[in-house]
């Protein structure tokens, strides 16, 4: 049984006005992955990324499988418009759903990064281009340190205290940038099912440069419906556009 993901010690504080952001990090990878722990092994669903201007700019295909009600491993697979691979994330809860060890690559791109959790430590790395060496980093693992995918299965866990209007203070482990941050998780909204959700950096005046990420999740079914942030994969010239993605569930299928 896989340990579940951990309570962040939370905090009541009031909403700020943001300002113009910059592109800083990318984070898409981290919410793209649905939360059903059906009584099926296996759940597969379908994401679609549109642009700006609401033109199509690519297509997840998730496969998720669980053991004993918990995640043990998944897999995306990016596809164009055209329906050819652009690039794959692969996902491992060996160290429980909070700690996802990932690989997750950019085949237009010809890049790389992902996170290995062995016990106490976190070993990062990235890999710019083929001709470049990788380079990496060793972290300490703590409690409030989310890596990968499980972000999205830590705020399902935690969503109640959310919408409750609690604030969760978390370190979020990006091999892209070979560190870790601060982050925070609070509500905007709730409407209906849905709370509107917001995650940012947790300096007040890094907020004022770095991008942030909305977020709307399904109260019942504790499930990601959209995002809306900075892509991790990069377009066909080579930039990280905002884009907004709509889940599907109604058409998934369990095995």
């Amino acid at each position: 049984m896989h340990p579940k993901p951990a309570r962040i010690a939370v905090q009541k504080t009031p909403a700020l006005r943001w300002h113009q952001r910059l592109q800083l990090l990318s984070l898409a990878a981290l919410l793209v992955l649905g939360t059903d722990q059906a009584a099926a092994n296996v759940v597969k669903f379908t994401g679609r990324a549109f642009n700006g201007a609401g033109g199509l700019e690519y297509v997840e295909k998730h496969t998720v499988r669980y053991e004993d009600g918990m995640v043990s491993e998944s897999k995306t697979i990016y596809l164009d418009p055209d329906n050819r691979q652009i690039g794959d994330l692969v996902s491992d809860y060996a160290e429980g759903p909070q700690y996802g060890s990932y690989q997750f690559r950019d085949l237009r791109a010809s890049y790389e990064d992902g996170a290995d959790v062995l016990g106490d430590r976190i070993f990062v790395f990235r890999k710019s281009t083929p001709r470049k060496a990788k380079k990496t980093n060793e972290l300490k693992r703590i409690d409030n340190q989310i890596v990968g995918q499980g972000f999205n299965h830590f705020i399902a866990y935690n969503l109640d205290a959310i919408a409750a209007g609690q604030i969760l203070h978390v370190r979020l482990v990006l091999p892209s940038r070979l560190s870790q941050y601060k982050f925070r998780i609070r509500l905007r909204k709730i409407a209906d099912d849905t709370a509107y959700i917001r995650l940012e950096i947790d300096n007040w005046f890094l907020r004022l440069l770095a991008p942030y990420i909305d977020a709307e999740y399904s109260l019942n079914k504790k499930r990601l419906l959209r995002y809306e942030g900075i892509s991790n994969l990069t377009d066909a010239s080579g930039k990280h556009k905002k884009v907004v993605i709509t889940y599907d569930y109604a058409s998934h299928v369990e095995s």
